[in-house]
Parts: C-alpha cells; structure tokens; sequence
C-alpha cells in the first residue's frame, strides 16, 4: 500500500488529501488511520478526503472488527470529517462500507463515496 498525505491549512478551514493505492489491508487501514491522526491532531474540524479509487479492498467483516477492537478512537480528534472515496468495483465499495459503518459506531464521522465531487460536497456540507 502506498500512502500520499497533502495537508491543507486556510483561514476557511483545515483540509487533509490521503491517495492510497495498491491492496487495502486491515494493516493498511490502520497505516492510514494512525497518519490522518497523527497530522490532523494539531488541527480541529480538519476535512479529509481518502482517495482509494486505486485500491483494492481485501478487508474481510472479522478483520474490521480485530482492528477496531485494537484502536483507541478516543485518540481520535471527533470532531474532524472523513470521507472515503471507493472504487467502483462493488465488492470493494461494500467492504469499505462496512469499515465506515463500524468506524461510525466509535465516533468516527465518515461516509463512503464512489465519485470525489459527491464526497467533496458532503465534506463541505453542500450534501
């Protein structure tokens, strides 16, 4: 899996681009979620879009539910947005939203997109 973070900082607000790419692993859901910690801490109400079109999502139900087990969301700044943007495959677009219904159930705000635009208006609060 690999990784790019740009991070974004305007007096409207704080912006996050994570772009995964390669096999989505619940180790590497986890490398994502530790570095979108990590550089939104400084920051409230930080927007972030994960791009993950060009990944393939190999995270099975069981494996969702050991790594949330494993995380500690109350490090986890709430009151920042995510938004993840799927693949178009099916398969891979059902996992991820599976990874955002439980995700959700810790605090997370978050929600699954196919397509950027949507996911940028959601994150912007247009949608």
């Amino acid at each position: 899996m690999r990784i790019q973070i740009k991070q974004l900082n305007w007096p409207e607000g704080n912006y996050m681009i994570v772009i995964a790419r390669g096999l989505l692993s619940a180790a590497g859901l986890e490398q994502i979620l530790t570095k979108v910690t990590a550089a939104s801490l400084a920051h409230t109400d930080c927007k972030i879009l994960i791009d993950l079109i060009e990944a393939t999502c190999t995270i099975a139900p069981a494996e969702i539910k050991r790594l949330l087990s494993e995380l500690r969301p109350d490090l986890y700044p709430t009151r920042n947005k995510v938004a993840l943007v799927s693949p178009l495959d099916d398969n891979d677009h059902a996992n991820l939203s599976d990874v955002s219904t439980c995700l959700a159930k810790y605090g997370f705000r978050i929600a699954v997109f196919r397509d950027s635009k949507a996911a940028v208006d959601w994150l912007a609060g247009l949608a």
